[in-house]
């Protein structure tokens, strides 16, 4: 996570140091510090301000593998969406790139989940809890939804950006509580007011709130049942982490029939 948070993706960020040492040296882990033994190449390194540091790549893939077993997957989706999003125009070459480090690395535990997670990880998400949010729709069964999908104007003139939301089915979750919407109570209001004036479903939620978040999954699922959706077959969930990744690939599908519309 250190590696991570030096290269701009900190969302999974941690008080204590980092490292990564070879087999055979006797590093041991103190306040402040935690030693990881592990193999790398000198290609694996790269140097940021003096500091040797892992491949942004090699980083994501560990992490995609290690924090589901700490019960951090949420953290694992939102710093892949970090670097995913980071890498711009070049952010499908990256995730191939971590794909890559995932078949090679020597042990392939929580691989299986690693791969669901990196299906399911979106450049354009910009803040830690669109990518928590995604992450509790798919655990609870709902189809992926689009990230900051933009209503246009037919000469593409953007006219406004929703949160989450699955355009076919004209459902949105708008989410309070994170920095982008600090002080646009009045001005988020008016906007889902007039979603709601052309048939759009707007869903608000508070962030960290789990009260806001239960409520948001039982109106959600109202939504989906008015629009007449009909539920494929459940995912299965991944023993360590409770996240719907075995099935990872068939949950992507199923959610992206709905992208693009208008």
């Amino acid at each position: 996570v250190t590696a991570a948070q030096l290269h701009g993706c900190d969302c999974a960020a941690s008080s204590a140091v980092h490292v990564v040492v070879p087999y055979g040296r006797d590093v041991t882990s103190r306040d402040g510090l935690v030693a990881h033994n592990g193999r790398f190449i000198p290609e694996d390194v790269h140097d940021i301000d003096g500091l040797q540091v892992l491949a942004l790549d090699r980083v994501i893939a560990d992490l995609l593998c290690i924090l589901p077993w700490q019960d951090r997957a949420r953290d694992a989706l939102a710093v892949l969406d970090q670097s995913l999003h980071q890498a711009g125009a070049a952010h499908e070459t990256f995730r191939k790139a971590v794909a890559a480090r995932l078949e090679e690395r020597p042990d392939n535990r929580g691989t299986v989940r690693a791969r669901g997670l990196l299906d399911l990880g979106s450049e354009r998400a910009e803040s830690p809890p669109e990518s928590w949010l995604r992450l509790v729709l798919i655990e609870h069964g709902f189809p992926l939804p689009e990230v900051n999908w933009a209503i246009t104007t037919p000469d593409g003139r953007e006219l406004v950006r929703l949160d989450l939301a699955w355009p076919r089915l004209r459902i949105c979750v708008e989410y309070d509580g994170w920095e982008a919407h600090a002080g646009r109570e009045a001005e988020d209001a008016a906007r889902a007011a007039e979603l709601r004036r052309h048939g759009w479903i707007v869903i608000r939620v508070a962030v960290g709130d789990r009260r806001s978040v239960a409520e948001m999954l039982s109106a959600l699922r109202a939504a989906f049942a008015k629009r007449g959706y009909t539920w494929g077959p459940p995912a299965s969930p991944s023993p360590a982490s409770g996240i719907a990744v075995l099935a990872g690939k068939a949950v992507w599908r199923l959610g992206r029939w709905g992208s693009g519309a208008t």
